[in-house]
């Protein structure tokens, strides 16, 4: 008898109480979008390695080829964001090479313009890969530093996603080839003979005209490479916030990309994704009241936020981008080169008693520049309202690219004037004396730092680097010093 109700009571508690909890947490996933109204962290763990099988598998090749000296390498596409190296550029590129090696059969490698060991300036691009299922991206993932010891370039073939002019650098032995263009900032009229698809259209994310092409070859992307694009697009678009950055093939993109992400099980916890619709895609008009989206956006933008234990050095090259630019208004026709900063920090905080003159003209001489722009982006501290500052250093020591047929040394001064004036009459840039920085950062720059001119100011919150890069070409190689013309 006591065997009886020993085993009674142990199929009791084997059956029946693992039923009474699954009919409780049943009864709690309807309740669960009032539960979740303020964002909670989840651990979002990836369903497999797919991804980073696929970067890994396709580098090591592309190096065999490369080092054979065959010639293979030649029939390799190679895919690159922009040199910032934002996580909006990496999932791009990684998108779009395995869209391309997946559906149009052609090889293609996905190349980071950024040295391998600098990936660690970017935390939200770590913390991406890592949901991405990509946990040694230094070893998966091809960058600038895997190719230094090639010269020329080894490939011809490029594809170019997040900017839409090729660097010089990348120039080959062969005249270069670009074969697609994927973009969202301003439209430089380059490869309209040779690239397709050329997609250059307003986004908030250019990851979100990188879905357009999946969707119109109807190519279902791995969970994994959905959860990077889906990360790009939310760090650019403040998680889809309404009246923000977002348009509508952002939300579009999130709403198809959401539920075949590796967060989709969580989005289906809260009943924005259907569990019984494969096919189904998110509400784009919901999904930004997500707590799981809210959460992730959060994450990744604290991680790219946090940046305090850099110095200025690291500041200046963490969010880099370099332009050249022909001075259509000189006799000789010279080029400059100017580089963008961009900087989630304010001025006060890292730049003080000379250290962006100090640090502005170190990192110009690295890269051979003429002009340095910084433009800080951080919130303020009051009302948390967003601000934006921007240093300009134009440095004298070091000539255009140009032969002067009178042998006339080019005069930067004239060039600082025409910069200070067109910054100042931009009606986009709304630029403002800075009421500390106004000359620099230390009382007398010019006695410090005599090869440097600088001006400080406060601008336009609205205003992002797709802003300031087109009205700097257009000052610089067109306006006269007071923005005419």
């Amino acid at each position: 008898m006591l065997r009886r109700c020993s085993a009674s009571r142990y199929l009791l508690v084997l059956i029946v109480f693992p039923l009474i909890t699954a009919i409780y947490w049943l009864s709690t996933i309807g309740r669960l979008p009032k539960i979740m109204s303020k964002p909670q962290h989840h651990t979002l763990a990836p369903v497999s390695t797919t991804l980073a099988d696929f970067l890994a598998t396709t580098k090591a090749q592309y190096l065999k080829d490369v080092r054979s000296g065959n010639g293979k390498a030649e029939g390799w596409t190679v895919v690159m964001g922009n040199e910032a190296g934002d996580l909006d550029s990496l999932a791009s590129s990684v998108a779009f090479s395995w869209l391309r090696t997946h559906v149009s059969n052609q090889p293609t490698i996905s190349l980071i313009q950024m040295n391998g060991e600098d990936l660690n300036l970017r935390a939200e691009n770590m913390y991406a890969l890592s949901l991405a299922g990509v946990s040694r991206p230094k070893d998966d993932l091809l960058f600038i530093s895997d190719l230094s010891e090639f010269h020329p370039f080894p490939s011809s073939k490029f594809a170019l996603v997040d900017h839409n002019r090729l660097a010089p650098i990348f120039v080959p032995a062969e005249f270069p080839s670009i074969v697609a263009v994927v973009d969202h900032h301003a439209d430089e009229g380059l490869y309209e003979d040779t690239a397709d698809p050329r997609l250059i259209a307003p986004s908030g994310s250019c990851a979100s005209h990188v879905f357009t092409l999946l969707e119109a070859a109807k190519s279902e992307p791995p969970p994994e490479l959905a959860t990077l694009l889906l990360s790009a697009i939310l760090i650019d678009t403040d998680g889809l916030k309404p009246g923000g950055k977002a348009i509508d093939i952002d939300r579009k993109a999130a709403a198809f990309l959401a539920p075949k992400s590796t967060i989709a099980s969580l989005l289906q916890s809260q009943g924005f994704v259907s569990s019984n619709d494969t096919a189904s895609t998110a509400s784009a008009d919901s999904l930004f009241k997500s707590g799981v989206i809210q959460s992730l956006t959060e994450d990744l933008s604290t991680k790219k936020n946090d940046v305090f234990h850099l110095g200025p050095r690291d500041l200046l090259r963490r969010d880099y981008k370099e332009y050249d630019f022909t001075l259509s208004w000189h006799a000789s026709k010279p080029t400059v080169r100017a580089g963008l900063s961009t900087v989630p920090v304010k001025l006060r905080d890292w730049a003080v008693d000379g250290k962006l003159e100090a640090e502005g003209e170190a990192w110009m001489k690295e890269r051979g520049l003429h002009i340095l722009g910084v433009l800080t982006a951080y919130r303020g501290a009051k009302k948390g309202k967003r601000k934006r500052e921007m240093a300009w250093i134009v440095r004298t020591d070091s000539p255009p690219s140009y032969s002067s047929p009178d042998g006339d040394e080019f005069d930067f001064d004239v060039l600082a004037e025409r910069l200070w004036g067109g910054l100042e009459t931009d009606q986009i840039l709304e630029a403002k004396e800075h009421k500390k920085f106004a000359n620099g950062t230390i009382k007398s720059v010019k006695k410090s730092f005599p090869h440097l001119r600088v001006r400080v100011y406060t601008q336009n919150p609205q205003a992002t680097r797709k802003v300031t890069a087109p009205a700097l070409k257009a000052i610089v190689e067109t306006l006269g010093v007071n923005g005419t013309v």
